[in-house]
């Protein structure tokens, strides 16, 4: 494969504007502060998963995703904030779980001790639900919308999104890979949050209902896509090391899902450069790491 972008891309590829990004991370700062507030002993935990206060953070995509996506739509970002910070929280919640002893059992990450390592397993189960609570007050703040978003949040997060697909994935561990129905459950482990951040910008610069089913739908294939080339990555990294490496081909299916999805934002009802700002947005996210992975 080519080094060239998979998606055409703009004057800057990069994911959000400097503005966005100070935006996004000085309220996600007082969102930690204000999370733990009602019990300060889980300042430091809180400030430590959220990667705020000095702590490693992760790349925020997801959270600028909603960001970005309101601007797409033609709106201004500032509205979609408290979608950002819901996003963001319930991502982290689901770390949080994903890292327990009974899920993953991680003992690091982004070279930190994992909460459940310094609040033990009851103590993490709780931060996740506090973050997951927050999340939904967040939520209920955009006002024309809230309603609306959290039938969609509790499908994100249910059995019918992220839990969902977890429970397969642990079900599936040494086991013949899921198909059909199951399949599609799992996938929505990693492409419900995405549909979600873009369903929410979307509502909240009060986009018309075809744009907000076309952003849902683009968010859905990135979520998919990224995982791919996540798994693309990990694959790249196994051959490297001179591990089997066999199956299906990720970053190929990857980089399908990326062109749909840009043939799907040209014909999305988006104004003027929206469409093109959110296919950059999907180069930026997915595009260097199927580069790393080659």
């Amino acid at each position: 494969m080519s080094a060239a972008p998979l998606l055409e891309t703009g004057p800057s590829a990069e994911l959000a504007t400097p503005t966005l990004r100070r935006l996004f991370e000085a309220a996600l700062a007082r969102e930690a502060i204000a999370v733990a507030a009602p019990l300060p002993f889980l300042a430091e935990a809180a400030a430590q998963t959220l990667g705020t206060a000095g702590h490693a953070a992760g790349r925020r995509w997801r959270p600028l995703l909603a960001l970005v996506t309101a601007e797409a739509c033609g709106g201004d970002a500032a509205e979609a904030l408290p979608v950002a910070l819901a996003v963001e929280l319930t991502h982290t919640a689901s770390l949080l779980l994903d890292d327990l002893p009974c899920m993953d059992d991680a003992a690091t990450r982004r070279g930190e001790l994992v909460a459940h390592r310094r609040l033990g397993s009851a103590g993490a189960i709780l931060l996740a639900v506090g973050f997951l609570g927050r999340a939904a007050e967040r939520l209920g703040e955009v006002r024309h919308a809230g309603g609306t978003l959290a039938t969609s949040w509790g499908t994100t997060i249910g059995l019918a999104g992220m839990a969902g697909g977890q429970a397969v994935d642990l079900a599936a561990t040494g086991r013949t890979a899921p198909r059909g129905a199951a399949r599609r459950l799992m996938r929505r482990k990693t492409t419900a949050l995405a549909a979600l951040a873009c369903e929410g910008g979307a509502r909240a610069v009060r986009a018309p209902a075809p744009t907000v089913e076309a952003v849902t739908r683009f968010g859905r294939d990135l979520g998919w896509a990224y995982q791919l080339a996540d798994d693309a990555c990990d694959a790249a990294e196994d051959a490297a090391a001179g591990r089997c490496v066999a199956g299906r081909a990720p970053a190929r299916q990857a980089a399908y899902l990326l062109e749909r999805a840009g043939r799907r934002l040209a014909r999305a009802p988006l104004p003027r450069d929206g469409a093109q700002r959110l296919r950059c947005v999907a180069d930026r996210i997915v595009g260097s790491m199927l580069d790393a992975a080659r």
